[in-house]
């Protein structure tokens, strides 16, 4: 007879326990009777009981179904029966925890799961340890944290502490969670893994493979806290204490008190579930019958100087986040309420900050929203969780200042659809919740607004690679495929979809979204749809939509539904497949030309942009200048060399750039470089095929970002550029052929008027290289100023956070400090901090962002830019890591943080208009100073110092000046006066320095020390430190070291002096680094950064002269290609074999202008012989017309100088003929009276013939001839 039925016949025979006191619930939720517990163990063998643990559920016995199985059934390993015995068990994976990586953990007996040794004191407890770092400040999970022993019944033990590692066996694996293959052949390389039994039979105590048990976790994280849809637990591990008692608490010694001894005890569970990037952490409390113990001055387990507590560690300082009742005497509620509606239950995320799960009771409070992110244009489903929600509560959500009603999903979680077609706007914006019907929204927080172009969309538009033509974008289509995720949309497996057209359209004053076609109604979700363009049936399309519409987006969204359920989106793309037939009807064969003309025409008539955007946003002259002014231009979407390269719309580029900021007219400037490094002009485009290899960026009359106020034309975002900029492009360029219609209105911007920043770093231990290129080591240690501006436009503030870092490798205390943190402010825009993470929280994050007291995080593609009050931040598309951010302010400031090694790197990049001379207007000239046509000074006065008076910073020779002051010196061109502290006195250093050098050094940075008298203190108190915070805030043992070479013997047993110098390269900043930090690591870092950014801010920051493009005409090639429209370069001109060139064939730029010449232009070569054969043709006839007309011009003059001469013409007499003996001599005729002329002429008149007669009468001739013999 087996054990199991022994244990059964003994405990059916027990007639004190009736069958209604035997009852539980099952995991069913029916009350039965079971048969699996001994109530009075003294009258049962005790090897019975060791079978029931053996073959029994743990839980039946009192019914703790919301607890996951536990105990020798289930393989689970055993702590020792022992008082303080722990154990440490490894994880073989990774679990995030506070930012930190864990792949151990240690159980004590106590309620605890530790990362690190815990101090043990006497309670009441406080966490973080305040005096951490001079104790402890251990990183573990409390359950339910207070002095606990193992209770015996006789000698009997009652209490456990059971533990198992799950593990999902991925090499097994041949479906995932939603039944999807994952190989095509299912059963092809199984027979290598399978035993015989079951597939998943591989365990050993305290480890099994358990994917039906990581599944059921992974359902429970889903259900109970938002945001956890695509988690799914590969590794858990379940702790549990089993029926605990307090410490101090007697031992039962009879065995008949069983019942007793087991009321009086703890049971509760701790579950740790992961996929290595996300963690969750979930309590679930059985029985809680004592509170605290008598260590804590408890009697019988309850009051005492403090409860039990339970909550969360990060260690180190880090931080402390309790749960409810933690430390007090009703933390025996924790069994009683829950977050996440099941009795006793706690869920948290935990692997960066520690997230509540579920709901709260509270009156007021936060909401959570997952996604935390969404397109503007809505329709995406966004669960919020906040408040616990009854079932006749109304639940309503607004988001920004437009309110939406929601379903209530269960107690802890409603579902919302995000406004369609009204929110136009980016950023972070305020979301509130009610549950009252809109009477009150109690709860609060914020939604990030996605613009289209950067929103990731559900519905993926497929191009077909192996035919150019069959894509989105192609007018010529004749198969597209469209591909999305259908249990995204609804898991309802017999829904049908609608695929629609949303065509967007603006005018000056308005703009319409708005559904204009259909592609497919009521088709099957099975996600995918390919058709035909030319069979769409066009009975649905919207009225007279050719004439507006050119683009928009694909909806898909469940057939015969409202707008209450969600939609899912494509990317913008033009429509040009779905007009073509509508376009060439109306407009003829040359329909693409015809809408480019409207274009033209229409765009020809707006207000000239250009005029706004050229003189203040110029384009950089080079690459080098486009890369390092990060403050007014940012990387432009799908044209990055660090990300998306593709540069669909501008080929031949390497990389291209965008206004950070648009203009008061909303437009953005585009600037492409070759790869060569040279901007790419407009004016150098020559045909329609050129296109395919150089496409050059331009001025848009919409800035792609879009910009204040946002939600009317030309500032709504992506939707503005799409339909001013990127369509033009479309029916131009691509359709039509004609780009040069395109490029006449959308030139490329010169640099002529471009002036680059100016360039301020602080890198390594640390060193500084000011605006205008001094350079010092300044070893400070606290807040200090950084950069500072103040004048009517600017209120700019940059501190930084320096402190000490850790010890050397030989356990020495470093005398010297690094850059930790950073903030930063403009005006009133938000405030942003950026800190270098802790030594064992770099593996996923290297800085955390915080703005406005709130973390942000860049590590997905649509959160890659983010936008705030008055400041953009953006992390490079390829960095993951997050240990390079950029922070751009509107003024055109910018900031680049990067991190190394716990240690920050930090370039301040300054516009123009900060130079302190640009307080006065542009090109005026003031007593005592010079300007040069910039506004910039153009010599130094030796009696420039003398002319500072304390404190306001004024100057004799015009008046006021508000300067760019700080450690990154004083902004004016004028390296003399760089080191000047806030009360006007100035220091001068060398470099390379001497000891002295960086003693005054230290005494002028010390002069910037934010106290909190003159400059308040733009860090927050409630971010937590970086390192010890004695080593940030404690000065009393402090005391810098200023001649580094002086530590070399203490470091001489590790490294030499020759092995630095070798590695430095002799770099004074490297070497300083290598001995004070005793790292070679830093060292380096240092000596990298020091040569990337000081050669970057070198070429960067000098100014070319440009002349502007020469235009390239039809036919024309320029020699040497690319860029060469700066100073002292000299262009050549030729033309195609094929064409005759004309104008003057070499120019050369100097000082800002071309040298003289004529445009230079080519003609055909059959043209140009036609040409010059009609030219001479034309040129002989035109000579001989000449000479004619000269000929009968002065014959027309002798008549009209000798009219009296009255030679007419006549026929020639035939009997006249002349004698040869005789000479004719011309005799001139004596002068008439005017009466003898008068006469003539009357007989001439009566003799004048009729109409129509031959007779020709010459002029006379005031000459006549007479005959005279030889």
């Amino acid at each position: 007879m087996s054990p199991l039925w022994l244990l059964l016949q003994a405990t059916v025979t027990v007639a004190q326990q009736t069958y209604s006191e035997m009852s539980t619930i099952d995991l069913f939720g029916n009350k039965n009777p079971i048969f699996n517990y001994m109530p009075n163990p003294g009258h049962v063998d005790p090897s019975l009981l060791d079978q029931r643990e053996k073959y029994m559920d743990l839980r039946e016995e009192e019914g703790w179904w919301h607890l996951f199985p536990y105990g020798p059934l289930y393989n689970d390993a055993n702590l020792l029966s022992k008082p303080h015995h722990d154990r440490q068990i490894d994880f073989d994976f990774d679990f995030p925890f506070y930012g930190f990586r864990f792949n151990y953990t240690m159980i004590y007996p106590n309620g605890m799961l530790a990362f690190s040794d815990p101090e043990f004191i006497q309670p009441p407890y406080t966490f973080p340890n305040p005096r951490w770092p001079e104790q402890k400040d251990a990183s573990f999970i409390a359950a339910f944290y207070a002095d606990q022993i193992f209770q015996f019944v006789g000698e009997r033990g009652i209490s456990n502490v059971w533990y198992r590692i799950i593990f999902r066996p991925r090499a097994f694996e041949t479906f995932d969670e939603w039944g999807s293959p994952l190989m095509n052949d299912g059963n092809q390389y199984n027979s290598m893994f399978e035993t015989a039994r079951d597939r998943y039979e591989k365990k050993m105590w305290g480890r099994v493979e358990d994917t039906y048990l990581l599944d059921n976790i992974t359902m429970a994280i889903r259900e109970g806290i938002i945001g956890a849809n695509g988690f799914r637990a590969d590794y858990a591990v379940i702790v549990t204490w089993e029926r605990m008692a307090y410490g101090g608490a007697p031992k039962v010694t009879q065995v008949n008190r069983y019942e007793e001894a087991k009321r009086w005890t703890n049971t509760y569970q701790v579950v740790l579930a992961t996929d290595e990037i996300r963690s969750y952490v979930m309590f679930n409390y059985a029985h809680i019958n004592w509170t605290s113990s008598n260590t804590a001055g408890a009697l019988q387990g309850r009051g005492g100087l403090q409860s039990a507590i339970a909550g969360f560690n990060g260690g180190n300082g880090t931080g402390w986040t309790p749960l409810p009742y933690s430390g007090e005497g009703r933390v025996i509620k924790l069994k009683e309420f829950s977050n996440v509606g099941v009795p006793g239950r706690w869920l948290f995320r935990v692997d960066e900050e520690i997230i509540r799960g579920g709901c709260s009771n509270e009156s007021i409070g936060y909401l959570t929203t997952a996604p935390i992110a969404a397109t503007m244009i809505g329709g995406v489903y966004v669960n919020v969780s906040g408040p616990c929600l009854r079932g006749g509560d109304v639940v309503k959500v607004i988001f920004d200042e437009y309110q939406v009603d929601c379903v209530r999903l269960n107690m802890h979680r409603a579902q919302c659809v995000l406004p369609v077609n009204r929110m136009y706007k980016t950023g972070l914006v305020n979301v509130k919740m009610s549950r009252d019907g809109g009477q009150s929204y109690p709860y609060v927080g914020t939604f990030y607004l996605l613009q289209p172009a950067l929103a990731s969309p559900a519905i993926k538009l497929i191009d077909n690679p192996r035919e150019p033509h069959n894509n989105w974008r192609s007018a010529n289509a004749t198969r597209l495929r469209l591909e999305w995720a259908p249990y995204n949309l609804t898991n309802d497996i017999n829904a049908m979809v609608d695929i629609k057209l949303m065509g967007y359209w603006e005018d000056t004053d308005d703009h319409v979204f708005e559904e204009i076609g259909t592609i497919a109604e009521r088709t099957s979700n099975d996600g995918s749809y390919e058709f035909d363009p030319r069979t769409l049936a066009r009975t649905t399309m919207l009225f007279d939509s050719w004439r507006r519409y050119s683009f928009g987006g694909v909806r898909i969204s469940i057939s015969d539904t409202d707008e209450t359920t969600g939609v899912f989106w494509s990317k913008l793309t033009p429509f040009g497949w779905y007009f073509r037939d509508v376009w060439e009807y109306e407009y003829g064969r040359d329909w693409a030309l015809e809408l480019c003309q409207d274009w033209f025409d229409y765009d020809g008539k707006r207000v000239n942009f250009a005029m706004d955007l050229e003189p203040f946003l110029p384009c950089p002259c080079t690459f080098d200048q486009a890369l390092l002014d990060l403050g007014r231009y940012m990387p432009l979407f799908g044209c990055d060399r660090d990300g998306d390269a593709s540069c669909e719309y501008n080929k031949g580029a390497q990389h291209c750039v965008m206004s950070v900021a648009a203009t008061w007219t909303g437009a953005g400037q585009v600037c492409c470089y070759d790869f060569e490094g040279w901007l790419m002009h407009s004016d150098d485009y020559e045909n329609a095929a050129h296109l395919r290899f150089f496409s050059p960026g331009t001025a848009m009359r919409a800035h792609p970002m879009g910009s204040f106020p946002f939600k009317r034309p030309p500032y709504v975002p992506s939707l503005s550029n799409f339909h001013t900029d990127i369509m033009a492009y479309e029916k131009c360029c691509k359709w039509a052929g004609a780009c040069e219609f395109y490029f006449w209105r959308r030139q490329t911007s010169g640099c002529q008027e471009y002036i680059p920043p100016v360039a301020g770093i602080a890198y390594g231990d640390p060193h500084f290289v000011t605006y205008d290129g001094t350079r010092y080591t300044f070893q400070g240690k606290g807040y200090y100023i950084l950069s500072m501006s103040k004048d009517p436009r600017h209120d700019f503030h940059v501190q930084i956070r320096m402190e000490q870092p850790p010890r050397t490798d030989w356990n020495q205390e470093v005398h010297a400090s690094v850059i930790t943190g950073v903030a930063a402010r403009e005006n009133q825009s938000d405030i942003v901090q950026v800190f270098a993470r802790k030594e064992f929280r770099r593996w996923r994050y290297r800085m955390d962002v915080v703005v406005n007291g709130h973390y942000r995080f860049f590590d997905t593609p649509e959160l890659k830019m983010q936008r705030f009050k008055g400041v953009t931040i953006r992390s490079p598309e390829r960095n993951h890591n997050q240990s390079e951010i950029h922070v751009m302010f509107d003024s055109g400031a910018g900031i680049r943080v990067a991190e190394a090694h716990g240690v920050l790197s930090v370039m301040t990049l300054l516009p123009p208009d900060f130079n302190e001379t640009y307080a006065y207007y542009r090109g005026a000239y003031y007593p005592g100073n010079e300007y040069d046509e910039e506004g910039r000074r153009s010599t130094v006065q030796e009696e420039f110092i003398n002319r500072i008076t304390q404190p306001t910073l004024q100057y004799v020779g015009g008046g006021q000046r508000y300067v760019t002051v700080g450690l990154l010196g004083t902004f004016n061109g004028n390296p003399l006066d760089d080191l000047m502290s806030p009360d006007g006195h100035i220091t001068i250093v060398n470099h390379p320095p001497t000891e002295q050098d960086n003693i005054n050094a230290y005494k002028f940075g010390s002069r910037w020390r934010v106290d909190g008298s003159r400059h308040k203190s733009l860090f927050q108190d409630d971010i937590k430190p970086i390192y010890n915070p004695l080593q940030f805030g404690d000065d009393r043992r402090y005391n810098p070291v200023h001649d580094p070479y002086r530590l070399q013997y203490n470091a001489s047993l590790v490294f030499t002096l020759d092995e630095v110098r070798v590695a430095c390269q002799n770099v004074y900043e490297c070497e300083y680094d290598y001995f004070l930090t005793g790292r070679r690591e830093i060292a380096m870092n240092t000596l990298e950064v020091q040569s990337k950014l000081i050669e970057l801010k070198q070429k960067g920051t000098h100014r070319i002269q440009s002349c502007g493009a020469l235009l390239v005409a039809p036919g024309a090639v320029k020699y040497p290609p690319g860029n060469n429209y700066l100073d002292g370069v000299t262009v050549t001109f030729t033309c195609k074999p094929e064409y005759f060139i004309h104008g003057t064939p070499q120019r050369t730029c100097v000082n800002g202008s071309w040298t003289p010449g004529w445009h230079v232009w080519c003609r055909y070569r059959s043209v140009e012989i036609g040409l010059k054969w009609m030219t001479g043709i034309l040129s002989s006839v035109a000579i001989l017309l000449f000479i004619a007309a000269i000929f009968f011009g002065c014959y027309l003059r002798r008549i009209a100088l000798h009219p009296e001469t009255g030679i007419t013409f006549r026929k020639q007499e035939p009997s006249y003929i002349p004698s040869t003996s005789s000479s004719s001599y011309l005799v001139k005729e004596p002068p008439r009276s005017p009466s003898v002329t008068s006469l003539q002429g009357k007989a001439k008149q009566k003799q004048t013939p009729h109409a129509g007669s031959s007779i020709l009468r010459p002029a006379r001739s005031p000459f006549r001839a007479y005959e005279t013999s030889a």
